[in-house]
């Protein structure tokens, strides 16, 4: 079966950036599923799946701008060192999440001096490169309850729920 809009894909990949250095990983194994068409995964990565069966292997470059997009320096902030309130020891690298009209925003400590800490509300590979390779493990038809909520159901669950009802007796 191909990849074609609609189709539940299940994928496993590895994403470096372009030294190499490994940025996330599906960990032979730990695959990750999407609806084909429905935005669960970079446009242009969905664009290159097209049309692909289970085994191919797909290896593409995202810039920026097709990944995390580019990195947006209106989300970069200098926070005094007074005005900034956190718990214990405050390090470069370390993310907390905030609040802004209502939403929750994951915010990464990026430096640190005597004066102030500058916080970075980007995402973290905002800016970066990704070179993705990706095999195709499973390719199948969406059901119904996938298409009305654009999310992946765990069949395994919704075996055992049908199972139960096939196996359902009344009783008099």
């Amino acid at each position: 079966m191909q990849i074609s809009q609609d189709k539940v894909v299940t994928i496993e990949y590895t994403m470096t950036d372009p030294l190499g250095n490994l940025l996330d990983t599906s960990d032979n194994g730990d695959t990750i599923s999407f609806i084909q068409g429905k935005g669960g995964i970079f446009p242009a990565l969905e664009e290159a799946l097209e049309n692909r069966s289970i085994g191919e292997r797909v290896q593409i470059t995202l810039p920026p701008e097709q990944a995390y997009g580019a990195t947006d320096e209106r989300l970069i902030k200098i926070i005094p060192r007074d005005k900034f309130r956190v718990e214990g020891e405050i390090v470069v690298g370390s993310q907390f999440k905030t609040r802004r009209d209502d939403i929750d925003i994951l915010v990464t400590i990026v430096k640190v001096d005597d004066d102030s800490v500058v916080v970075d509300a980007n995402p973290p590979l905002a800016g970066v490169t990704i070179n993705m390779d990706v095999i195709i493990v499973e390719v199948r038809d969406a059901i119904e309850e996938e298409l009305l909520t654009g999310q992946v159901q765990n069949m395994d669950e919704i075996y055992e729920k049908e199972h139960k009802k096939s196996m359902a007796v009344e009783l008099k």
